[in-house]
């Protein structure tokens, strides 16, 4: 991908500093290649992707929380662990959106993040609200905080003819086909 690619605009045509700014809308967006509106399939691949690359260090302390007594499996999990899935979540998100507009994910399915108004990356505050507002569900109780995390992201599908869920809503933000 050429580094031009990333900061491309978004349907947006440059616009006068006397006049006023009009939002895109879905008819500013290419039916299909770089910066179409990106399809719900290859978003949830890139967020399945993105879950699993979340959880590794997760898996990695259980594993080693498992022990067996007398024939017996037991998992002592630590009762930090859940922090350590929202501190790793929370830290993926922003920071590679904020630096390269994109998550190992997005990347890989082929999107990007752009700021909604103008195409560009988002800026580092807009990171923070996109990817905390999911990461916030921990503060549901644990039987319920997967849920409703998945339930915020699911937002995009009827997140309107833009597909911009409630984390996008959040930071400003829309996600965008690159090829």
């Amino acid at each position: 991908m050429a580094d031009g690619d990333e900061h491309r605009d978004v349907g947006i045509a440059p616009v006068s500093s006397t006049s006023t700014r009009k939002l895109p809308g879905p008819d500013d967006f290419p039916a299909r290649g770089p910066n179409a509106l990106a399809a719900p399939g290859p978003r949830f691949g890139a967020r399945g992707l993105d879950l699993v690359v979340v959880s590794v260090p997760a898996l990695v302390v259980a594993a080693f929380s498992v022990s067996e007594i007398e024939g017996q499996v037991q998992v002592d999990l630590p009762a930090w662990l859940p922090w350590l899935v929202l501190g790793v979540g929370v830290l993926y998100e922003v920071v590679t959106v904020a630096l390269w507009g994109r998550t190992l994910g997005k990347w890989l399915f082929g999107l990007r993040v752009a700021r909604y108004t103008d195409g560009q990356r988002p800026k580092p505050d807009q990171a923070l609200l996109r990817g905390l507002l999911p990461w916030a569900a921990f503060a549901v109780p644990v039987p319920f905080s997967g849920a409703v995390m998945l339930g915020i992201w699911f937002t995009g599908i009827g997140g309107g003819a833009l597909h911009r869920g409630l984390p996008d809503q959040a930071g400003g933000t829309i996600v965008v086909a690159t090829r």
